[in-house]
């Protein structure tokens, strides 16, 4: 369309729609003064409202946030739509027409609306058969399942007929043969150019988008018969990778909870919305996409993700659980018992015990750990790394470096390997971007060869760093050749000390100069990690943990050569060496910081 039809259509929406009546949606509003309504603002943390709407003006504004703007503002903060997407939603809603845009958008637009046009036909169509007795079939099916009459009218469920024409008959009355066949309602045979129903003796579940437009449907098969599920194709107004099912209605519940619940199925979906799990949307057949990821970021960053505990659905969540971290997600995952996929676990342990469920929901990490753990013969170093390898790529995901470094005592304890080989593995992961540890990284693993830095050595090393003070008392108090024996801070200290003795100013940068490329990187590291203030204290503290460290390693070694044994005059001088260790640890442990 022209840019003046355009304007001309917004301004008859704008007219058209009441800004109060829409945030009521949204927001319990109470009358303030004359035409003006107050809430809690619903787009930052507040404890009095200071969220007004102004009847009269039709405008919105916080004293709080700031935040304000008419009705199509409104619609784009709150549900983060562009001002194109709250056009057409408000224009939905007051039944008022849009025209077309020009070009290829208009062909697009047109096609669109022919779509949402014969799918609106069918859809009165498939839920008139619903009611109807020979509708029997579908609703016993429902009731079977568990499912209230309430429920099925909320989700619109329909059904259809066994036949090849009853859908194409109705459609002819109103909707063109060739738009019904766009729309995918019916199919058309190659060899004869026939169309026919594509929907047969199934319910039939329409699919809603956020506007409240029926843009597809589903329909699951009465009975036996393939596909048990099938889904209209992709149309001008309906792609499985950009639309989830249920959304429109666990958007608010979203919010409520702070959290979606993430399932496969249709019945899944409409099983916990009625047992008031209401936040449960689902995929449409397909794997989960970018598309899928902009819905949700509209309402939450946390997904609860509950696919089917069977070979599928296992490989379904891996699948999802990758979109979703690379896109900032925290995911918990719900594994159900081996047949049981939500609808069925509601039924049987009800909607408390499938509360409990999502509390005890495991971190993402965890989950696949334990997966992992439960395909793969973990007795051989090769199982270790196998193992490691399905679940790094997903812990290389996030961002957080603390978070991550979080789990290194959990997959250590899963796979059985030690913390400093897992942690290793993982940075290695994460730099590089790689899907598995690689040949060295595999080597290091197998063979116990690979070091890291210790807490003790990042905090020392901080201290030293941060603190004019600290760097000097510990600088005179530190032997490097002993205290920094084996530590991979080693170098990074050194070039302090020589930084110091030339009397330059120690920043990170003029150390990085200082220092090899290895090096460099695990100061840039160290100095990214949260680390608490620099004090005498803390870095003394770090000193003796180190030293501790060394002397319980050289203990260690004493006993290996005790336990391979050797000549009287050797015992006597490791037995020596070793009591003389113990005292100095216990001087250790003794004294003050």
């Amino acid at each position: 369309m022209g840019a003046r039809d355009r304007s001309d259509a917004v301004e008859v929406v704008r007219a058209s729609a009441d800004l109060r009546e829409i945030v009521s949606d949204y927001l319990p509003l109470k009358k303030s003064s004359g035409s003006k309504y107050r809430a809690l603002c619903p787009f930052h943390t507040e404890k009095t409202p200071s969220f007004y709407v102004d009847a009269d003006k039709q405008l919105f504004y916080c004293f709080g946030c700031g935040a304000g703007g008419d009705v199509f503002k409104f619609l784009m903060l709150y549900e983060k739509m562009e001002f194109p997407e709250a056009l057409r939603t408000l224009a939905g809603r007051y039944n008022i027409a849009l025209p077309a845009p020009g070009g290829a958008g208009a062909r697009q637009s047109s096609e669109r609306q022919k779509v949402l046009a014969a799918n609106q036909s069918a859809l009165g169509y498939f839920r008139e058969q619903y009611g109807k007795p020979g509708g029997d079939r579908a609703r016993k099916y429902l009731a079977g399942r568990g499912i209230t009459r309430e429920t099925a009218d909320r989700f619109q469920i329909g059904y259809a007929p066994e036949g090849w024409s009853g859908l194409k008959g109705h459609l002819a009355k109103s909707v063109p043969e060739d738009q019904a066949v766009l729309a995918g309602l019916l199919a058309k045979k190659e060899e004869t150019g026939r169309t026919y129903d594509r929907f047969r003796e199934r319910v039939i579940f329409p699919i809603l988008n956020l506007a409240a437009e029926t843009i597809g449907f589903g329909g699951r098969v009465i009975g036996e018969g393939e596909p048990k599920y099938l889904n209209s194709p992709e149309t001008a107004a309906f792609s499985k990778g950009e639309n989830l099912y249920g959304i429109l209605f666990a958007r608010e519940a979203m919010r409520k909870e702070g959290h979606a619940v993430l399932v496969e199925g249709y019945m899944d979906v409409i099983a916990l919305h009625q047992a008031g799990v209401e936040q449960a949307v689902g995929t449409l057949g397909t794997g989960f996409t970018a598309g899928h990821v902009r819905l949700l970021k509209r309402y939450t960053d946390r997904v609860v993700v509950n696919f089917d505990p069977d070979a599928a659905g296992r490989a379904a969540t891996r699948r999802s659980l990758e979109v979703l971290l690379e896109n900032g997600f925290e995911v918990q995952v719900v594994a159900l018992p081996p047949g049981k996929d939500p609808d069925l676990y509601v039924r049987e342990h009800g909607v408390e015990g499938y509360r409990e469920r999502l509390k005890a929901a495991a971190p993402c990490i965890e989950y696949l750990a334990r997966e992992a753990a439960g395909r793969i013969d973990l007795a051989a170093p090769k199982g270790k790394v196998e193992a490691l390898d399905a679940v790094l790529p997903f812990l290389a995901q996030i961002d957080n470096p603390v978070r991550r470094a979080g789990w290194v005592e959990n997959l250590a304890t899963v796979f059985g390997i030690e913390d400093r080989l897992v942690l290793q593995s993982l940075q290695d992961a994460v730099r590089q971007r790689r899907k598995a540890l690689g040949a060295a990284g595999a080597a290091a693993a197998v063979a116990g060869g690979a070091r890291l830095v210790s807490e003790a050595e990042a905090r020392l090393l901080r201290s030293v760093m941060d603190s004019e003070i600290v760097r000097e008392t510990l600088l005179g108090e530190l032997v490097e050749d002993e205290d920094l024996e084996r530590c991979r801070i080693a170098e990074i200290v050194k070039g302090i000390r020589r930084l110091v003795e030339k009397g330059e100013k120690v920043t990170y940068p003029r150390v990085g100069s200082e220092i090899s490329d290895d090096a460099r990187d695990l100061l840039t590291r160290i100095a990214a990690l949260p680390h608490p203030p620099a004090t005498l204290e803390e870095g003394r503290g770090c000193l003796k943990a180190l030293r501790a460290t060394r002397f319980q390693r050289q203990m260690g070694e004493i006993q290996k050569r005790l336990e391979a044994g050797g000549g009287p005059a050797e015992t006597d001088e490791l037995l020596r060496r070793k009591v003389h260790l113990k005292r100095k640890i216990e001087a250790l442990r003794d004294a003050p910081a």
